[in-house]
């Protein structure tokens, strides 16, 4: 017995002596942290005062309060906080700590104070003594993000016990546990818990993951970042963990089929500048959206930005989310962030891709054979013998041969196609290097880009370096802070956007048995015809150039002046050079030459600077009164300059002498010019949310511009509402629908997109056309002047009104998610340039005017199903269409229809000849002949009221009815 008392005696001291272990490490450990605090620097947490003077207030309200005055933020579960425990606390003037020992004294509450961050957890408790020897198992490790970042304050405990502890600064933690079967469970706000059995393990190191159904995102929509949840316009958020996996040249192809709504269209040659359309048409010109990249907005797209840099991107489609912008906003607005250092270990990372690109569904073109086949019945039909000289040589012959009589063109069985296209690499590295703690963080990055073009002997190059890095100044009340981007591309080769001598167009017009070269290896082509040798063209221009190099970046400054109101100035630039040269060879082809080359060497720098103030306020009053307002200034000013030479007959077409000095001296030319125009703007928005439930949003901008003399100012204002009702107390979340908000909005933006200088007339000195007789001779002329574009004066803003409504559902606790927005979109005195008659006096001259309307309107929906991110497997699907209708309401008087203007036209790839912009129609709609049929015979088409028509040819629709097919029959056949 008494040998039993003693092993009992010395189990209880054993255990007791256990426990007292365990407190003293977690207290040497935050004494440790508390140390370093001490010794390192003053920090937020030791100078702060907090002034409190409460009654009956529940424990939640007076931590709402103390954050409310101060930079501390609580970290904590609900369950932690009695509800319905209420207190009554005054202090004066105290630090943080002073304050939650008296708000938390008689409590099984804890907190440990990490600088600004506080975390709140329970109490570690010592279990009472129990009768027998208990085995204690000890276990460390630290808990990590998914980037490897420590997360301090994770709550770690022992599941059914009220063991537990919280992990270090460093993400470190230690607890004790009784049985090998304990699980210990590790939670964070806005995280995904983990439960881990201890098993035989010592050492336990947990990586949490984001709990993206908790997190609620934060979005960048104008100078300013909002929650996803109380956004009220229509606002397209794409996930860039679902594009960047896709190779592509410029960011504009990785939103093809993303944004509903968003339509981009490319010519697919490589480094192709692809063009953006939100929402459709707004203007007869121009209607490219703005960019917008940290900050700083521009109209020269995102070409030379790297896809891999980027960290968020948002597209605002209606005008109240991005009237904010103004004048430049009425085409949609794109804002892209790029990626900052993070707060945590330094990260090196490298990413790589190499790929094979291949032109598909191509048609399959006759061979030799084939050709021939159809060549002989093709006389056969015309009625020649076949004995006839055309059938080529040989007793019985097939494929025709040349009738060349120096020889030097042989038949061919030649794949024209396959001769054009190859299968090109693309190619993309990427480095980057990050690091981040409390008081600063960067990144840099460096990456290249290769892409081979589909088309021979043309590709795309591209270098691009980024810097981004910010500061935290006087205990975090300033922060400092720069993002730069140097980029230089290359483009070399033929763009197959040329409307003339498109080599695809010849591929597929040059017949098979024209041979590529000819006896002596030159290019060689088809003499029966005016095709050239597609391949021949390629050569010839694959070392034409297009260099461009881009800096692009700002630097700001935040200071926190005091608690809820923040200033922000902002500094942008973008400054870009282009070089382009191009030199055109002499040749020599059956039914093309070119006897005299010539070289043209273009240059060109564009230098923009913004430069933007803000003041944001944002507060809640009583908990449920959320306000948020942005005041701000802007000063914008783009320059841009050129200088153009040229020069013919170089010695040769040698690749080393084409230089501008080694042409003939007399054939030199060059010419240049130099714009410059600017923008001044106040601006102010004010958000206001009650309760999370009804949203609250209005705009307006004010600009003045120096491209309009008499109406220099434009207003535009906007206004936009929400309501949340899945907010509802009657709404029940436990269903199906996890969420519904309805959204309105209405809205007014500008547009002054014009060349500058249309308001004050101009004048040419040119001695070509500026010569007058004097005195009535015409034998002696005198330099002059002649007026070379007219003013007007009265040019004022071109506006877009646009009203939307939206629906948003989440469902499956928000795992599913449809978009459905309606909008209606009406521009109102468009900028078009207008020829003057004839009888004005002035030839081939015109005048910008504010003319006509245009009205879109559509219907956009969007469904994506994300399931769990953060289970080994995950997947997206993703459904998303628009369906919009253009048309022109009014050309103004005395006008019913334009001929497309060549930039509408060359951003959606249409022949001027085959379309036509008319009032009723859409713009720049399909305009031509209505086909009835193909004629059988000749016979059939002799008969008809078609000029020169022919067997095989269409038979067209005599739609005005006068008996005969001409210009008067065409139609609007599409858009």
């Amino acid at each position: 017995m008494k040998k039993t008392e003693i092993n009992h005696e010395r189990s209880k001291n054993y255990l007791l002596l256990l426990k007292m272990i365990r407190i003293m490490k977690l207290s040497i450990i935050l004494l440790a942290v508390s140390f370093v605090q001490v010794f390192a620097t003053t920090t937020y947490s030791q100078k702060a005062k907090i002034n409190l003077d409460l009654k009956n207030t529940m424990i939640k309200d007076v931590l709402a309060n103390i954050e409310s005055q101060s930079e501390f933020y609580f970290l904590y579960s609900p369950k932690m906080i009695n509800d319905k425990k209420k207190v009554d606390i005054r202090v004066s003037d105290k630090k943080i700590d002073f304050v939650l020992k008296q708000l938390f004294a008689d409590s099984n509450t804890d907190y440990i104070i990490l600088d600004r961050q506080i975390v709140i957890s329970d109490k570690m408790q010592i279990a009472p003594f129990t009768q027998s020897i208990v085995k204690q198992i000890n276990i460390s490790g630290s808990v990590t993000d998914t980037e490897g970042n420590s997360i301090p304050g994770v709550n770690v405990s022992e599941a059914g016990t009220s063991n537990g502890t919280v992990t270090d600064l460093e993400g470190n933690f230690s607890i004790s546990v009784t049985d090998e079967n304990a699980v210990l469970n590790f939670s964070f706000i806005g995280y995904v818990s983990q439960s881990i059995t201890v098993g035989s393990k010592t050492t336990i190191d947990v990586v949490l993951k984001e709990d993206t159904e908790t997190l609620d995102e934060i979005v960048i929509t104008g100078y300013t970042a909002e929650r996803k949840s109380d956004l009220t316009g229509a606002v397209a958020i794409v996930d860039m963990d679902q594009v960047i996996s896709q190779p592509v040249s410029n960011v504009n192809n990785m939103l093809q089929g993303r944004v509903a709504g968003v339509n981009v269209m490319s010519s697919g040659s490589p480094g192709d500048i692809s063009t953006l359309r939100i929402r459709g048409f707004s203007t007869i010109r121009n209607n490219d959206p703005l960019y917008v990249i940290d900050g700083v907005p521009t109209t020269s797209g995102l070409s030379l930005i790297n896809p891999n840099d980027i960290e968020s991107l948002q597209v605002l489609k209606d005008a109240s989310s991005s009237t904010i912008y103004g004048s430049r906003a009425a085409n949609g607005v794109v804002i892209i962030t790029t990626k900052k250092g993070k707060k945590g270990k330094s990260k090196l990372s490298f990413n790589m891709y190499t790929g094979v690109q291949n032109t598909t569904n191509l048609p399959r073109m006759l061979n030799a054979q084939e050709y021939g086949d159809v060549y002989w019945q093709a006389f056969g039909n015309d009625g020649i013998a076949p004995s006839h000289a055309v059938y080529g040589d040989g007793a019985s012959p097939v494929i025709p041969a040349y009738l060349d009589v120096d020889n030097t063109i042989p038949s061919a069985d030649t794949k024209w196609v396959e001769e054009v296209f190859n299968p090109a690499i693309i190619q993309s590295y990427d480095l980057s290097i990050s690091q981040g703690n409390e008081k600063s963080s960067s990144l840099f990055s460096l990456s290249y880009f290769d892409q081979e073009g589909t088309l021979k002997h043309t590709n795309f190059s591209r270098i691009t370096a980024r810097l981004n890095s910010d500061y935290k100044l006087f205990d975090g009340k300033v922060t400092v802070g720069e993002n730069l981007t140097v980029a230089f591309s290359n483009r070399v080769g033929t763009s197959t956007n040329s409307l003339l001598g498109n080599v695809v167009y010849d591929a597929f017009r040059i017949p098979s048995i024209a041979p590529v070269y000819d006896n002596k290896g030159e290019f060689t082509g088809y003499p029966l015809s005016d095709v050239q040798n597609p391949l021949g063209n390629l050569v010839r221009n694959k070392d034409n150039e297009k260099k461009n190099v881009r800096v692009f970046g700002n630097v700001f400054a935040e200071i926190q002046l005091f608690d809820g109101l923040k200033f922000k100035t902002n500094f942008g630039v973008n400054y870009t050079t282009f070089k382009n040269t191009t030199f055109n060879p002499t040749y020599v082809e059956p039914n093309a030459h070119r006897a005299i080359n010539d070289l043209s060497v273009g240059n060109q720098v564009k230098f923009d600077w913004v430069w933007s103030n803000t003041l944001n306020y944002t507060k809640t009053f009583n908990e449920k009164h959320n306000v948020g307002v942005l005041l701000g200034l802007e000063s914008i000013v783009n320059t841009f300059e050129y200088t153009t030479a040229s020069v013919n007959d170089l010695p040769t077409n040698e690749l080393n002498i084409r230089v501008l000095n080694a042409g003939d001296q007399g054939t030199q030319t060059n010419t240049g010019d130099k714009v410059e125009f600017a923008l001044f703007s106040y601006f102010g928005k004010i958000n206001y949310n009650y309760d999370n439930k009804y949203l609250f949003s209005a705009t307006i901008r004010r600009d003045g511009t120096s491209k309009l003399l008499n109406n220099r100012w434009g207003t535009f204002p906007a206004f936009s509402a929400g309501w949340r009702i899945s907010e509802e107390d009657f709404f029940n979340k436990d269903g199906v629908l996890s969420n519904l908000k309805l959204r309105v909005g209405w809205g007014k933006t500008g547009n002054q997109d014009i060349p500058a200088y249309q308001t004050v007339s101009g004048f040419n000195s040119n001695p070509w056309y500026s010569n007058y007789a004097i005195d009535g001779s015409q034998n002696s002329t005198q330099t002059g002047f002649t007026l070379s574009r007219i003013a007007n004066p009265d040019l004022k803003w071109e506006t877009t009104t646009q009203t939307n409504i939206g629906l948003e559902f989440g469902l499956l606790n928000n795992s599913l998610n449809i978009i459905a927005d309606y909008f209606i979109k009406n521009t109102e005195d468009l900028l078009l340039f207008q020829t003057l008659s004839p009888d004005a006096g002035l030839t081939n001259r015109g005048q910008w005017n504010n003319v006509g309307e245009m009205e879109n309107k559509g219907f956009e929906f969007d469904i994506n199903y994300q399931s769990d991110r953060n289970k080994d497997f995950s997947f997206n699907i993703g459904l998303n269409f628009a369906i919009i209708d253009n048309k022109l309401i009014s050309l103004g008087e005395g006008t019913d229809f334009i001929e497309t203007d060549p930039a509408v036209l060359h951003s959606i790839n249409f022949d001027q000849s085959t379309s036509r912009t008319e009032v009723g129609q859409p713009i720049a709609s399909f305009y031509g002949h209505v086909v009835d049929g193909i004629f059988q015979t000749d016979a059939e088409a002799a008969s008809s009221n078609q000029p020169n028509a022919l067997a095989g040819d269409f038979i067209f629709k005599d739609l005005n009815g006068d008996g005969v097919i001409d210009a008067d029959d065409r139609t609007y056949i599409g858009s």
